[in-house]
């Protein structure tokens, strides 16, 4: 599910992109920051010239921890119950690692302009037709991603480029929000309560 949102997110850069300046191979794409540089010290080709695009952080929003956990089936007369959803927001890097420093900062640029033009993805607006080798399980049928620029401090960069391990990129940071996590697993309950009988002195239980 992670992957199939930011491979979607990575679908839409490239069209963008595409449509400002034709290349022949995509401008934007989802990999590891930290592996761009080997250790004999040669660069990933894959990367080269690019916008990488890295998750570097998870955080679960715990203000929609506290939703419905059961519903009422209509269709089968019983009540079911299910684990809420995790929502989960993503800090993902956007790096780019062009060799040229003025490329560099256009290709951020760009970005940041159509991230500031369109920031609410969902399934209704978005391209869904993306692959990935371990995606075919993780797809999302429904979803509605909102993409904020996020402004970490240079302390908070300095560590986040340290942990990374690697030289610093021109990059930007952004924090996408309200991912839905689960899994389609529901436990069948009793059956439901459709009505009651009482009587002065004497109530009868309804099965």
């Amino acid at each position: 599910m992670i992957s199939h949102a930011l491979k979607i997110l990575v679908s839409e850069l490239n069209t963008f992109f595409e449509g400002i300046q034709p290349a022949v191979e995509d401008t934007v794409v989802l990999g590891n920051i930290a592996t761009m540089e080997s250790p004999t010290g040669t660069d990933n080709a894959e990367m080269r010239d690019k916008v990488v695009m890295t998750l570097v952080n998870l955080r679960e929003e715990k203000t929609l921890k506290n939703s419905p956990y059961s519903f009422a089936n209509s269709a089968t007369l019983k009540t079911e119950y299910f684990n809420p959803p995790v929502f989960v927001n993503l800090f993902v890097l956007f790096s780019a690692t062009a060799n040229k420093y003025e490329k560099a900062l256009t290709y951020l640029s760009r970005l940041i302009r159509f991230f500031q033009t369109r920031n609410i993805f969902t399934h209704l607006n978005s391209n869904l037709a993306v692959t990935g080798e371990f995606m075919e399980y993780d797809r999302l049928s429904e979803f509605k991603l909102i993409v904020d620029l996020y402004s970490p401090t240079f302390e908070e960069l300095n560590h986040l480029w340290g942990t990374l391990g690697g030289k610093q990129y021109p990059s930007v940071l952004y924090l996408v929000r309200l991912l839905e996590l689960k899994q389609e697993t529901v436990t069948e309950g009793g059956s439901l309560i459709l009505e009651t009988n009482e009587k002065i002195g004497h109530k009868t239980p309804v099965s």
